[in-house]
């Protein structure tokens, strides 16, 4: 039995179908966990939710930004704009029950060795506070969707002491874990404006190298940073390299920290 975490699919599905070969995953065996994003931009959205959802005994996928995006639309019509690869879902017969496979997804995984999240963790929080919070997330979405979608999109506040209300305090969750790259030089407030490379933003601080994340004691697998590409340290991986832009699709094998690419 072999478990592999897969960085952002982002509808790519044909690539995926590559990577499964590449792997040679054995569906009553091995075990996949998604960083999130399994839809957007790959043209090929609902052929990966299909599968995913058809191998629900074998795979699971925290949720990611656009994957938030597409049931925001779902949940708020008025929100849809002119998304073809989303209206795609939208039309099909087996819509109604994707959606409701998908908001039930979580937003991290804890494991032995690691913990798989789509952005990152906020620094000030311990892992604790972690599943927390993102179990507030969860419970907010599924209670009232229509409400929480209506909320959720937004970039403030920025700082988690300055949070005031409830509204805010699930926003800013969501924003961390799948929105977060930068923080603020002080490494006390988001920056949701940048999104390239670390020599690009010199003046601005990873999240994963606040010095709180050295102290969890597990690695960190996540994706969403396309322009950081594979990224690995003592403390962190990131699996996201690229390949609704024109890169790889990354498996992780967590057994023996193999990396495989498509």
């Amino acid at each position: 039995m072999a478990h592999y975490i897969i960085g952002d699919v982002q509808g790519c599905f044909d690539a995926f179908k590559g990577l499964l070969k590449a792997i040679d995953f054995n569906e009553a065996q091995d075990r996949i966990t998604f960083c999130g994003d399994l839809v957007n931009r790959g043209g090929q959205s609902l052929k990966m939710l299909r599968w995913v959802y058809a191998h629900q005994h074998c795979c699971d996928s925290v949720l990611g930004n656009h994957d938030l995006s597409l049931l925001a639309r779902y949940h708020c019509p008025e929100k849809r704009g002119n998304n073809k690869e989303f209206e795609k879902i939208f039309k099909a017969k087996d819509c109604q029950v994707l959606m409701d496979w998908l908001i039930q997804r979580p937003l991290l995984f804890e494991y032995e060795t690691c913990w798989v999240v789509h952005a990152g963790f906020y620094p000030s929080w311990n892992p604790q506070k972690w599943h927390k919070h993102a179990n507030r997330v969860s419970k907010s979405m599924q209670k009232d969707p229509q409400l929480f979608f209506k909320n959720m999109f937004g970039n403030y506040p920025l700082r988690w002491s300055e949070v005031t209300d409830k509204v805010e305090k699930v926003r800013f969750i969501v924003n961390a874990m799948t929105r977060m790259r930068f923080l603020k030089s002080s490494g006390s407030g988001l920056n949701l404006d940048e999104s390239g490379t670390l020599r690009q933003n010199t003046k601005l601080m990873p999240w994963f190298r606040h010095p709180r994340i050295a102290k969890v004691g597990k690695k960190i697998v996540f994706g969403h940073w396309s322009a950081l590409g594979l990224y690995q340290d003592n403390h962190v991986i990131c699996l996201d390299t690229g390949k609704v832009w024109g890169g790889l699709l990354t498996a992780l094998r967590l057994d023996d920290g193999i990396l495989f690419q498509v």
